[in-house]
């Protein structure tokens, strides 16, 4: 296995890393926009790279791809926003 397979995959996967420890160290709020925007930014690798260079981004059609990606951002996006993020009692 190489990492001319995986492609873009790393930028990806290298942002959701970013993210996750982001909410590690704290910051719920701004790990989960990170998160959000690691989605995003699979989507517009997908839709402007080839399939050969988009390596394992590639799953279904360019248009399945992308647009699932887009809903999974938009839908991370509206989760950390509503976050209710203040402790109750």
């Amino acid at each position: 296995m190489t990492s001319a397979r995986f492609g873009a995959l790393w930028l990806v996967a290298a942002a959701m890393i970013s993210g996750v420890l982001v909410i590690g160290f704290g910051s719920v709020r701004w790990g989960g926009f990170v998160l959000c925007g690691a989605v995003f930014g699979g989507a517009v690798i997908r839709l402007v790279l080839p399939k050969g260079r988009a390596g394992a981004l590639v799953v279904r059609s360019r248009a399945a791809d992308v647009l699932f990606l887009l809903g999974m951002a938009i839908a991370l996006f509206v989760i950390v926003i509503t976050l209710d993020l203040q402790p109750r009692g």
